[in-house]
């Protein structure tokens, strides 16, 4: 059987102040209806799924991306051939991961050998000019970060090696002043910007010529807080 897709939805917003609200483990806690409203927002689309079908049977709060609610989730049920399904989730998920996690770059075509005579033989490339900068002689990756709407409560800046693998995450001040020291033997590659309520921000390094005095500026995100409804 394949996968059973889900929608969800929130029926009657809320709209109570988030940054008013208690932190969480799992979000933060409502006092005008006495229980915790789960922060999907920074939630894989696994563990969106696997939370609400896990709790289906009750009544939960949750804050959404409004992206988030557009989407559609696949669901596979236990008795289900869940393996076959999860490996095309992996490999859908490598697949995207590997877009998401590498700066775009200029598309080259495959080298072409030219000979303009049998006495000048030459190897043509053709393609467009991607500039690539060496950062390798820079101690620390540092800059500002600027939010473009209300202030929060806790900025984060995550340091990514070229596998999108984590290597570090700092909290910084209100102000948005950071600097993080780089150890070029772990290949760091980027750095994401997070705040709650905002869109993340990743900075590659090899689009930028200095990894000093970085400007990084954060958008609002719009968001949903409600009760959470299944389509199915």
């Amino acid at each position: 059987m394949r996968p059973k897709k889900i929608n969800y939805r929130i029926e009657e917003p809320c709209h109570a102040d988030w940054d008013q609200m208690k932190p969480e483990a799992q979000g933060r806690f409502c006092s005008s209806c006495s229980k915790t409203v789960v922060d999907f927002s920074t939630m894989s689309d696994f563990s969106i799924v696997n939370y609400l079908e896990n709790n289906k049977h009750q009544s939960v709060c949750g804050r959404f991306g409004e992206e988030q609610l557009a989407k559609t989730y696949l669901f596979a049920k236990p008795h289900q051939s869940v393996f076959s399904f999860d490996l095309k989730a992996v490999a859908l998920g490598l697949a995207l991961s590997t877009f998401s996690a590498l700066p775009s770059q200029a598309q080259t075509s495959t080298p072409i050998e030219h000979h303009d005579s049998i006495n000048d033989p030459r190897v043509l490339i053709q393609g467009a000019v991607a500039i690539s900068y060496d950062h390798s002689n820079e101690k620390f990756v540092n800059g500002k970060v600027k939010l473009n709407g209300k202030k929060v409560s806790e900025i984060k800046v995550t340091l990514v090696d070229g596998n999108a693998v984590v290597l570090s995450t700092i909290e910084i001040p209100k102000n948005g002043v950071f600097k993080i020291p780089l150890d070029w033997a772990k290949n760091p590659a980027s750095i994401r910007i997070s705040a709650s309520g905002y869109q993340t921000e990743t900075v590659y390094f090899s689009n930028h010529q200095s990894l000093g005095d970085l400007t990084v500026t954060l958008y609002e995100r719009p968001m949903k807080m409600g009760k959470v409804v299944s389509d199915r």
